[in-house]
């Protein structure tokens, strides 16, 4: 106890009535007790919460939160956090739509638009969902209770209030339903629920498909709902076994795709999206994860072609559950870089390659990238390498691209993975604008555990590889460490500093040099 915590939250465990027995009768030192006590005391203290125990009131918390800069800051984090990940065309939308059929649980949902461990997703416990964050002790959630969970999962139903509780709480904060209506005036909107954020229940389908067929274009809305209460299928304490979209929504893109309707397909959800249905259905994919409180504002802007996505998928999206773990810095030899010698060169039913891979993302506009310099091919292990390659815009649209640097380790004496992640930079071009982005490598950045634990940067061969994706490398080279060195795990270097610059400029610079900067 004298080396344990002086504070057991949210749950009680062993700071429990019996501990506090074994205090009274004497068979625990009081001192520890009065220890531990001083010392929560004490932090109060510096926290202020003896002179002003309450929680800012209401007027305060805006004044100092809901600025109009931090509004205009969530915006930009929403538009740059979407990612398109199918387009043959379609988006931007060109011509004026008559008729528009919207459809989905998401659609009518502003609390949709909000992820897990935010004010909304916690208040939404009022209205009777349980807590799944782990270590919180809550009633277990148990098909005894099937009358309110969605059929097919565990997964409790909606409550009716939860929208109007959302409003209540961000009344600024259209839904993106509400967002089409106003940024598409001159279209005449239908809406249809079609199905839930979880389970097989399919009873809506026909009156969705009936909108869709009379609609000169559909936009569907799909995915989970994450949160940290039951009514959410994704989040802390929140598990399953299919990484797909649930049958509800599944079985239904598969009725669409037959009447052969323009489709765009927008996914949110706290997880990215994979999906057969989605991938043969829809003529567009827009991967929106939960883009908060002007995040139907965002997701209108890319639709209309105010704003070209520009954002890169962070994890690597399987076909199926089957397929996990799969990520693109895998070992190599493993995964999708297996290089065995068989009848096959992918699982018997599905590829080994992901759906979408680690970095993918498309753009209204096109890339170029060029003249890939590296300051030195040999290097000693305590130095730097720069790498600097032009970027042009060679489409019609201003937009955005996030240069990726990885490294490969050709050869060493432990399993290495065969590419790693040592830098980005996202850049902002007019069509025919080109720039330069510089790479400036640390050697530590290559360090890596050897058979004994220790931090090594070992003498070989480093591919340079630079792209718009894992799987999309435009350009490599490739430079020398000239011997091994061993170094403290603490000094490692973990991403590559960058700096952008126009072509023609020199863009060699130190470490120090940026920090000056």
């Amino acid at each position: 106890l004298r080396a344990g915590m002086d504070m057991e939250l949210p749950s009680r465990t062993c700071f429990n009535e019996e501990l506090g027995q074994w205090f009274a009768s004497g068979r625990l030192d009081m001192e520890i007790l009065d220890t531990a006590v001083k010392r929560i005391l004490t932090e109060k203290f510096r926290m202020g919460l003896f002179d002003n125990p309450y929680a800012l009131g209401e007027t305060q918390l805006k004044e100092i939160f809901h600025t109009e800069e931090a509004s205009e800051l969530t915006l930009q984090a929403a538009l740059e956090s979407l990612v398109l990940l199918k387009n043959d065309g379609i988006l931007p939308i060109k011509a004026p739509v008559k008729k528009a059929a919207v459809i989905g649980y998401h659609a009518a949902s502003t609390r949709s638009l909000f992820g897990g461990y935010t004010f909304m997703s916690m208040t939404e416990r009022w209205l009777g969902a349980r807590n799944t964050m782990a270590g919180v002790e809550e009633e277990e959630i148990t098909s005894d209770c099937d009358n309110q969970l969605y059929p097919g999962s565990y997964v409790q139903q909606e409550h009716p209030l939860a929208e109007k509780l959302a409003k209540e709480l961000r009344p600024d904060s259209n839904n993106l339903l509400e967002q089409l209506k106003m940024i598409m005036p001159g279209t005449d909107f239908s809406y249809a629920f079609g199905y839930a954020h979880a389970g097989e229940d399919m009873s809506f389908h026909e009156e969705a498909l009936s909108a869709a067929e009379e609609a000169d274009l559909v936009i569907v809305t799909v995915g989970g709902k994450y949160g940290t209460g039951s009514m959410a299928s994704t989040g802390e304490g929140i598990d399953s076994t299919n990484i797909n979209l649930p049958p509800c929504q599944e079985v239904f893109l598969e009725k669409l795709e037959k009447l052969h309707k323009p489709v765009i397909c927008i996914h949110f959800d706290g997880r990215p999206i994979s999906s057969d249905g989605a991938e043969r259905c829809a003529n567009a994919i827009l991967e929106a994860w939960n883009p908060a409180e002007r995040g139907a504002e965002a997701i209108g802007k890319v639709l209309l072609g105010e704003y070209n996505p520009g954002g890169k998928l962070p994890v690597s999206a399987a076909y199926h559950a089957g397929q996990e773990p799969v990520y693109y810095n895998h070992y190599n030899g493993s995964s999708y870089h297996q290089g065995t010698v068989g009848a096959y060169r992918s699982y018997a039913d599905r590829p080994y390659e992901p759906r979408y891979f680690f970095g993918y993302g498309l753009s209204y506009t096109s890339f170029e990238y060029s003249d890939l310099t590296l300051s030195t091919r040999k290097t000693e292990p305590s130095g730097s390498v720069t790498a600097t390659v032009a970027v042009s815009n060679t489409g019609a649209s201003e937009g955005d691209e996030i240069v990726q640097l990885y490294l490969k380790d050709r050869y060493a004496s432990m399993t290495r993975p065969v590419m790693e992640l040592a830098g980005f930079r996202r850049i902002r071009l007019k069509p025919g604008e080109s720039q330069n982005v510089t790479f400036h490598i640390q050697i530590s950045q290559t360090a890596f555990l050897d058979i004994n634990k220790k931090w090594k940067i070992e003498a070989g061969w480093v591919d340079v590889l630079i792209g718009a994706s894992s799987q999309d490398i435009r350009l490599s080279d490739s430079f020398c460490i000239t011997s091994d060195l061993y170094i403290d795990g603490k000094d490692r270097e973990f991403y590559a500093e960058t700096r952008i610059g126009q072509i023609g400029e020199t863009d060699y610079f130190s470490k120090r040099d940026e920090a000056v900067r």
